[in-house]
């Protein structure tokens, strides 16, 4: 995927950042023996899916623009287009 025009791809970075603490910290929690704060756990989690899931959103909207803004053909566009939306609700 290329960066956004005239941008970079911090802003995505931290989406995975986000995810990763969250994942880490069901890691130490599960690490330290403590499998008694269920609710806390399940928030983390919960909290890393959704991280996951708009990473993936913003993902997909910048590499559009970035394939309209170079003139990507429209039949290709359509092909990779139904090929994400497929995998995307595949997951």
């Amino acid at each position: 995927m290329s960066t956004n025009p005239g941008g970079d791809n911090r802003d995505l970075i931290n989406r995975l950042n986000r995810a990763q603490g969250q994942i880490e910290a069901i890691k130490k929690i599960l690490e330290g023996g403590s499998n008694s704060d269920c609710l806390k756990t399940m928030q983390l989690l919960k909290a890393a899916n959704n991280a996951l899931k708009k990473f993936g959103e913003a993902y997909v909207e910048r590499h559009l623009t970035d394939c309209i803004h170079r003139g990507v053909p429209e039949r290709e566009l359509e092909s990779n287009l139904k090929e994400v939306i497929s995998s995307a609700f595949s997951l």
